[in-house]
């Protein structure tokens, strides 16, 4: 699973959107598809323990991203799904577009991970991975343990690259930017929003997640090898070990789901996001020229 990635890669969507589509595309839309996945499935992930009983999954790994779980809930297909329920809702094809741009970056983000996701769910049931770092939600370790093995590994190097992302296209921070690419696509929002802050507080709500990513990655980098005293082969040690080797860390067992080869999944998993992508534009594209017809 991915940490302060998906924070970032809600801003990095934002600043690349097709030209046309710029300040067109809710940054709410966007935000509400990258956070739906683990919003449905990551809660029984680590489960909660009540007067010493523990109530969650008896294979985190499984409920998140397997079959039988929750794991359709990080599909390309799910994501229609509910796409096509937002359809129907607003009838609204520029927010459509948002919502399955944020809902793809998470997605594909997550076949980074030993275990991957059901990228072509429900036509082939088996997890796509590359296996960039293991996975390591576990109901002993939860969190703490899954956040000491990802600061850890290329998990760390992930969520820097998102960081590098949004940081080269700094002006989707900017309050020119907040203003004329974000406002004018949920004006109705930002005005209700404006009746309770002033504009300062406004851009502040609209930076928060990327801050939030930012204080992620730093204090649980800094938990992991500063503040944590792990056990490891019997040995207690001043921090968890670095090791940016591929699939590591070498001090916990990755764990898999019946999975494609690695080296089919890089390529698939770009080339579907690319088609996503384009497909999405051309939508849009007729959406706004019908929309132009209707007005002009």
């Amino acid at each position: 699973m991915s940490w302060a990635a998906h924070q970032f890669e809600i801003y990095a969507v934002q600043g690349h959107l097709p030209k046309r589509l710029r300040g067109r595309i809710s940054f709410f839309a966007i935000f509400l598809g990258d956070f739906t996945p683990d919003f449905l499935a990551k809660f029984w992930v680590y489960g909660i323990t009540i007067n010493g009983h523990h109530y969650g999954s008896s294979e985190p790994y499984r409920w998140h991203r397997g079959w039988p779980g929750m794991g359709f809930t990080h599909t390309l297909f799910f994501g229609l799904v509910v796409a096509g329920a937002i359809w129907l809702w607003k009838r609204n094809a520029i927010w459509l577009i948002g919502y399955v741009l944020g809902y793809a970056a998470h997605v594909i983000t997550d076949v980074n991970d030993s275990i991957g996701t059901m990228l072509v769910f429900p036509f082939h049931l088996s997890n796509w991975s590359v296996g960039t770092w293991a996975y390591a939600a576990t109901i002993k370790g939860g969190k703490y343990l899954d956040a000491g093995a990802y600061y850890s590994s290329l998990g760390f190097v992930m969520d820097v690259f998102w960081l590098v992302v949004v940081l080269l296209s700094w002006r989707v921070l900017t309050r020119e930017f907040w203003r004329t690419q974000v406002v004018p696509a949920d004006p109705r929002v930002w005005a209700w929003l404006g009746r309770f802050l002033d504009e300062r507080g406004l851009l502040a709500l609209y930076r928060g997640t990327f801050f939030y990513g930012v204080c992620r990655l730093v204090a649980w980098t800094t938990w992991a090898h500063l503040i944590a005293r792990p056990v490891i082969a019997g040995v207690r040690r001043h921090g968890y070990p670095w090791d940016l080797s591929w699939g590591g860390p070498w001090w916990i067992t990755a764990v898999h789901l019946d999975q494609m080869p690695p080296l089919v999944v890089l390529p698939a998993a770009v080339a579907l996001f690319a088609l996503v992508f384009w497909g999405l534009a051309q939508v849009g594209n007729r959406a706004l020229d019908r929309e132009e017809a209707r007005t002009g």
